[in-house]
Parts: C-alpha cells; sequence; structure tokens
C-alpha cells in the first residue's frame, strides 16, 4: 500500500470513530446497545476483476474466496477483519518437469492460480428495529491482495505475478440476526482505484463470542 493509502485510511478510521463517538452521545439509547461485542466470521465471495487486465495476465475475470476473519461493533461503531483464499481459472498455465525432493519421483506438473487476501474495515452500522436484528451500515477499508501463476507445493520452480492486487473500497451492507449468537451479512465491495479488482459481493456467517 503507498504512503498516500496508509495516510487516506487512517483518515478514514479516526473520522468514523468520531462521528460513532458524537453520534453515542445524542438520545439514541433506544437504538444502540453500548458493549462491546465480538463475533468470529466464515465467508464465501465473489470477485470481479477487470476484464482487460484479465485476459492480459491469462485469468478468468471471475473468481470465488473462501475466508475467515473476527468482526467487532460497539454502539453505532462496527470493524472487521478478515483473510481467506480465491479460487481463479487459469486460462494461460504453463507445465514444468519436476522431482519430488523426499521420493526422487519426477512428473510434469502444470501450473495453477495461487491467491489470497487480507482486509480490514471499519464504519457505521444503524439498526432497523428495536431488537437490533435487522442492521444497514457503511464501512471503508483497504484489501490486500497477492495473485500469482506457480507449480503448487514447488518451492523453486517457475512462476509469474499477477497483476491484480488490493485496493481501498466501500462497503455497504444489511446484517440480519438468526439467533442471540448467529447472524448473517450480505456485503457490497466496492473497489476505488484501477488495481485490477471492480467489485466483489460477499455473505458472512458470524458467531458471537
Amino acid at each position: 500500500m503507498t504512503k498516500y493509502k496508509w495516510h487516506w485510511l487512517a483518515g478514514v478510521l479516526a473520522s468514523v470513530m468520531a462521528v460513532n463517538a458524537s453520534a453515542e452521545e445524542m438520545p439514541m439509547a433506544e437504538v444502540s446497545e453500548n458493549y462491546y461485542q465480538g463475533s468470529w466470521s466464515l465467508h464465501g465471495e465473489i470477485f470481479n476483476f477487470d476484464a482487460d487486465v484479465a485476459r492480459v495476465d491469462g485469468v478468468s475475470d471471475s473468481g470465488f474466496g473462501l475466508g475467515a476473519g473476527y468482526s467487532g461493533e460497539y454502539g453505532l461503531f462496527n470493524f472487521n477483519i478478515g483473510a481467506g483464499a480465491i479460487l481463479v481459472d487459469d486460462k494461460a498455465e504453463f507445465s514444468q518437469y519436476v522431482e519430488n525432493e523426499w521420493s526422487g519421483d519426477r512428473s510434469t506438473e502444470d501450473s495453477s492460480i495461487v491467491a489470497w487476501n487480507l482486509n480490514v474495515d471499519a464504519g457505521v452500522q444503524y439498526p432497523l428495529s428495536e431488537s437490533r436484528k435487522f442492521l444497514v451500515g457503511l464501512n471503508l477499508g483497504y484489501r490486500h491482495l497477492d495473485m500469482s501463476r506457480q507449480i503448487a507445493g514447488c518451492s523453486n520452480c517457475y512462476s509469474e505475478d499477477i497483476a491484480i492486487s488490493g485496493d481501498t473500497y466501500l462497503k455497504p451492507f444489511v446484517k440480519l440476526a438468526f439467533t442471540d449468537r448467529v447472524s448473517g451479512t450480505l456485503s457490497m465491495y466496492r473497489y476505488g482505484g484501477d488495481e485490477g479488482v471492480d467489485n466483489s459481493v460477499q455473505f458472512q456467517v458470524n458467531w458471537n463470542r
């Protein structure tokens, strides 16, 4: 991430926290529970990549992600930290003759796309009912994404970097509580730059601690 993006994200998060603190001072106790709640999560996500970048790098223009994370909320404020892998079809795979260093067996192996990501975001959420079972929110964040073409499990084989990487994003979301401990969140990620990721849609299931 460039220094500009770090400063931009830090400023955004500081502003969000300030807005949340001001909101909690307002007479809104009936819609905001003022205690901290943390939860663990699992998620699935559909990624849409820039078609031109994907074509040049020989990968599909979409991918499917699986991951896990941690979320926290206090009053109107919420944050999320996540990590996961992305399954992307390799349309320009190569083959390489390899030798197993343990058994000595030799074989020809094909490349595949290896992609992983980390993300963090924070923002505000607002309950649409007194029970807080249904909420809407808006977060700002950053996703680090690393993608390459390589022979899986080979430590010194040829590899190629893919020009699709992370970026800052805006994330509107809706959250529905299924039970007192389990909730689901549907989020839309809209990326702000030209790093090769257009948007993604994620469904996340959280278990309260």
